[in-house]
């Protein structure tokens, strides 16, 4: 098989989750692997450690050849390299994104593809407290939950695509949901819990350290050791979601301090007892 007729699988970013999913995605397809990184130092490890089969600093030759396109980078980035390369997609390309807002990259991106490119965006629930290349794993995914979030666009042939890549790498649940539930119900499960992990780190009592410390504050700050540039971007770009689900947090918090100030044995155990019957039910 030569390379015009081979199945082209271009990744754009081979940071933490890029790489782990040109890991994951060795032998998916019998495709070649592209990656589009920002330097040559990048692209000479990345072929040296076989996490791609060709890396370039090029994005627009990796979207020129690819036949599903993979952004793994900020999304801030993604509109601007699609409106430069766009003219360059190959027909038939299947695009993707593992970003974890979807409805604002959407609005920016769909009115730059051509009519013969398939979107469809994805986010696997999956991801670790320490980011870059170095870290990268092929299991990162195994065992996780998957979405796919197609747009009003996107075709049943590049879903069940998508959905065909989630099992290859290992997700364990694969689910399609629209754009905008996504984000409402994201900025809950995942954008409030980092908000809630880096309040609490935010202002540590100052005699805190290992001996005074469990298995409860291991996992309530475990995604405190954040990386703030990408995070910011992910809390702004779902702001009005993360918002209301924030207020509702704090509300829930000075009910809490109230019952506390107040010595509502009653209200305080109504609460905790309410919050272990949700949380049975979530498992």
């Amino acid at each position: 098989m030569n390379e015009n007729s081979q199945y082209t699988v271009g990744i754009v970013g081979l940071g933490l989750m890029g790489a782990s999913l040109a890991l994951a995605l060795r032998g998916f397809r019998q495709a070649r692997l592209l990656g589009a990184v920002r330097n040559e130092t990048a692209c000479r490890r990345a072929m040296a450690d076989h996490v791609v089969d060709e890396a370039t600093t090029n994005a627009g030759s990796v979207m020129a050849r690819a036949d599903l396109l993979i952004f793994c980078i900020y999304a801030r980035h993604i509109p601007d390299i699609i409106k430069t390369h766009s003219a360059h997609l190959k027909p038939g390309c299947v695009v993707s994104d593992i970003c974890g807002v979807k409805t604002p990259l959407y609005e920016k991106i769909m009115p730059l593809l051509p009519d013969n490119i398939d979107y469809v965006g994805v986010h696997p629930m999956a991801g670790k407290e320490r980011d870059g290349y170095e870290n990268a794993e092929a299991a990162l995914y195994r065992g996780r939950g998957f979405l796919v979030t197609p747009t009003e666009k996107s075709t049943a042939t590049g879903v069940a695509l998508m959905e065909e890549l989630a099992g290859y790498i290992g997700a364990a649940r694969v689910q399609a949901v629209t754009p905008r539930e996504h984000d409402e119900i994201i900025a809950y499960t995942s954008d409030l819990m980092h908000i809630a992990a880096a309040g609490l780190c935010a202002h540590p009592h100052p005699a805190t350290r290992p001996i005074f410390t469990g298995g409860a504050f291991r996992d309530c700050t475990r995604v405190a050791d954040i990386n703030a540039g990408a995070w910011a971007e992910l809390l702004m770009d779902n702001r009005e979601n993360t918002v209301a689900a924030l207020d509702q947090y704090m509300s829930d918090l000075h009910a809490i301090r109230d019952a506390l100030e107040n010595r509502d044995d009653d209200a305080l155990r109504g609460i905790l007892a309410q919050a272990g019957e949700n949380k049975r039910r979530l498992l």
